[in-house]
């Protein structure tokens, strides 16, 4: 029963991560695209600051739902069959 639950958060841990970081590379890079417009519009004299700190932000955010989803393939991954330990 333990190792099926196990396997549920997992997937869910999986949809969740891959999810989150899907949207939030989608929704921060569009920004970053806008801050990026008017970073090139002033020359580059305006906008590089709040575009690093979004960029940042995006990269972590994503970061963050990649590691939630490997942790989700660490639980969902199916025990081997054989259990047991011998002693050497």
């Amino acid at each position: 029963m333990q190792g099926e639950m196990r396997r549920i958060l997992g997937i869910l841990l999986q949809l969740v991560g891959w999810g989150a970081a899907a949207y939030c590379g989608l929704a921060g890079l569009a920004f970053c695209g806008v801050y990026l417009m008017g970073f090139i519009g002033t020359g580059g004299r305006e906008g590089g600051g709040e575009l690093l700190v979004m960029l940042g932000l995006t990269a972590a955010c994503v970061g963050v739902g990649y590691g939630l989803a490997r942790l989700g393939a660490f639980l969902a991954r199916p025990r081997p069959a054989n259990t047991q330990r011998s002693n050497p």
